[in-house]
């Protein structure tokens, strides 16, 4: 059976936020950012898993930074980072979940969220020396959902969006270098994220904010629009191999730029 996760399913199984711990100000900010119902990593790459098992650690990156010039940088790094999470996850590496871990704490630390979000670095150390994997998966989604709500209460809606726009892009990037091991049709079919991709390009296009970093918002929607041109072909026709890697060096081009360090 052919599996696909459409942006329909992504809202349906999705994350609404904690209204009551945000003010009727706040609520109607984090209304502006659906971003939070947008399906994790984590549903993908199990997708990923059935269709190929694919060897998981051969998908990890060099580490990147934790300090960039910008907020919008340090949010596209923060979701990517997230994914780095997952995948060491599936990779069953409790060490390699750690290091992660830490990273991602110390990035949401620059982005100024609450010790509440700290705290949970502590919890995937724990989860990670229990080899408990089905908890780690649910702990990395609960701390990137607390720093989306945390940034939102900042009235940083944009940066909520970016932190899923990174995620997904990182996510891209090791499913299409899957999909291309695997060359199985199936596989490649779980590429077809054009509703997704859509809509979190909507989301990009529609965010507004004071500290607005316009060289990295014009260079998410130029990578996205891409992505989107590259999936999509006709429901009845399959990815070729050659739109699987244009994905696949899409969306790593851009993981890789916004993870660089300055000169």
């Amino acid at each position: 059976m052919k599996v696909r996760l459409s942006l329909l399913m992504a809202l349906a199984a999705g994350l609404a936020p904690a209204d009551a711990q945000l003010t009727k100000s706040q609520r109607a900010e984090a209304e502006r950012v659906p971003a939070l119902t947008v399906p994790s990593p984590a549903e993908f790459f199990a997708a990923i898993d059935k269709a190929g098992k694919p060897d998981w650690m051969s998908f990890y990156r060099a580490p990147a930074p934790v300090i960039y010039p910008t907020r919008m940088r340090s949010a596209l790094n923060l979701g990517a980072l997230v994914t780095d999470g997952y995948v060491a996850v599936e990779a069953q590496d409790g060490q390699q979940v750690k290091n992660t871990g830490k990273d991602i704490i110390a990035l949401a630390r620059s982005l100024g969220v609450g010790e509440d979000v700290l705290m949970r670095g502590k919890s995937i150390t724990d989860f990670a020396d229990k080899n408990d994997w089905f908890a780690l998966r649910e702990e990395l989604e609960a701390t990137t959902n607390e720093v989306r709500r945390a940034i939102m209460a900042q009235r940083d809606q944009s940066l909520a969006v970016l932190i899923t726009v990174g995620a997904w892009l990182r996510a891209l990037e090791v499913g299409s270098r899957a999909a291309e091991l695997n060359g199985e049709e199936t596989s490649a079919d779980l590429l077809r994220q054009r509703e997704l991709i859509a809509f979190l390009r909507s989301e990009v296009q529609g965010s507004a904010d004071k500290a607005r970093d316009e060289a990295v918002v014009q260079r998410t929607e130029t990578t996205l629009v891409a992505v989107e041109e590259q999936m999509t072909v006709p429901e009845e026709e399959k990815l070729s191999p050659e739109r699987v890697l244009a994905i696949k060096q899409t969306a790593g081009t851009f993981v890789a730029d916004m993870a660089a360090k300055e000169e």
